[in-house]
């Protein structure tokens, strides 16, 4: 995992997650190529703008200058560039996120979203990365979770909505079916708040992909409990049957064939998602 200093305790006290875009100027559209998106496809001439909740170290957050950086948008910034457009970054919780790329405020969701049958029939999903649901807890792992079972009777926070919240809303009601002490799932508008009410006491543990739960880790601060939980791809959201999905498909799927993104993966500790890079509706075959 690339360890990136000075940053875990910014994303941790973030706190109100307000939309703030941002264009990258270094990284201008390239000259020597034509776009094939055009004015109709995009929600702004000549850029590609993307959607991303940047309190999830290192895959996306805000560094000490204010800037929008990680895994995902240095991934963004290369799909841009090989659609000869300028990347542009849309801060903005996860919640609204697919309601705003419906209403073509912005052309892609760049977040880590998972991808499940029915969030695919209402945006279209380009799976491209694989994730699994984790726990993070203080460090020195003061309640000794070292399993689900041991969340039996814990209070877990999570960012909701989101795949997270459902694997442990599920994990409750199983919990509950079985006679074992119930698992309080306090939710919270931002993971970067979970983290702060995890620092100040408040919860058990908070639930995360394992990217950021190892990176906390490799902070000091906290620990990763249990890992791989519902592993799943993730994947890249637009507009229902837009042309833009089709494009970042097609590039994505270059990125694979060249070794740009598996070298990216790399870089991260990330696994690939091994399936058909494609505009996709329904369940997935890997």
């Amino acid at each position: 995992m690339r360890k990136l200093t000075g940053i875990a305790a910014i994303a941790v006290v973030v706190a109100g997650l307000t939309a703030c875009s941002s264009s990258d100027d270094s990284v201008a559209a390239p000259t020597d190529c034509t776009p094939t998106l055009g004015a109709s496809d995009l929600a702004e001439e000549g850029v590609l703008t993307m959607a991303t909740n940047a309190t999830l170290p290192p895959m996306q957050y805000v560094d000490p200058n204010g800037d929008v950086i990680g895994m995902r948008v240095d991934l963004g910034k290369e799909i841009a560039k090989r659609l000869c457009l300028t990347p542009k970054f849309v801060n903005i919780e996860f919640e609204a996120q697919i309601p705003g790329v419906q209403a073509g405020r912005w052309d892609m969701i760049d977040t880590g979203m998972f991808y499940t049958p029915a969030r695919a029939e209402t945006i279209d999903l380009v799976p491209y990365e694989v994730q699994a649901v984790s726990i993070s807890v203080p460090s020195g792992n003061p309640e000794s979770i070292s399993s689900v079972d041991d969340l039996a009777g814990k209070t877990i926070g999570v960012e909701a909505p989101g795949y997270e919240f459902d694997t442990l809303t599920a994990m409750a009601e199983q919990f509950a079916a079985e006679g074992k002490p119930a698992l309080t799932v306090q939710t919270f508008k931002t993971n970067a708040d979970a983290y702060q009410a995890l620092s100040a006491g408040q919860l058990d543990g908070t639930s995360i992909v394992e990217s950021v739960t190892s990176f906390y880790q490799e902070d000091g601060r906290f620990e990763t409990a249990v890992g791989g939980i519902n592993e799943a791809p993730l994947a890249m959201g637009f507009a229902k049957d837009s042309k833009s999905s089709a494009e970042v498909a097609r590039v994505l799927s270059e990125m694979r064939s060249d070794g740009y993104l598996p070298d990216l993966f790399e870089q991260y500790d990330v696994t690939g998602y091994d399936g058909d890079i494609a505009v996709s509706t329904g369940p997935l075959d890997s």
